[in-house]
């Protein structure tokens, strides 16, 4: 699992009534596991998906006192909607905190690109 940890960045536009003529513009944070990766052929060009299990993001993430991000990986959420494309995801490694094995430090890695699907289809 140390190197299955992903993150995808999530926006929306946030109205607080019908005549709102100011929308927000929301992003936020999901975090989870890669479980499965899919290529999917189009013939002219393929595809890298990943299916993940995700981490409900109101009971399983949370910011800590020095502003570190800590994910709860047994609390799963988003049944429904597993898949992202590849080139959405970014890396994450999840450190065990010492003091509270329930919750796990994510440490953001790098933005997955396209360069790093080949090297991993050539090593499958």
């Amino acid at each position: 699992m140390q190197n299955s940890g992903v993150s995808v960045e999530g926006e929306a536009t946030h109205f607080s009534s019908v005549s709102d003529n100011n929308p927000i513009n929301v992003s936020m944070s999901y975090y989870g596991v890669i479980e499965d990766i899919w290529e999917l052929d189009y013939g002219q060009f393929r595809v890298p998906v990943f299916s993940c299990r995700w981490v409900h993001a109101n009971t399983g993430v949370r910011k800590d006192k020095i502003g570190f991000t800590l994910v709860d990986l047994k609390k799963g959420g988003y049944d429904d909607d597993p898949f992202i494309m590849a080139v959405q995801a970014r890396q994450v490694f999840y450190v065990q905190d010492p003091s509270d094995p329930t919750w796990s430090m994510a440490i953001q890695g790098r933005k997955f690109d396209m360069t790093d699907y080949s090297i991993m289809q050539h090593s499958m």
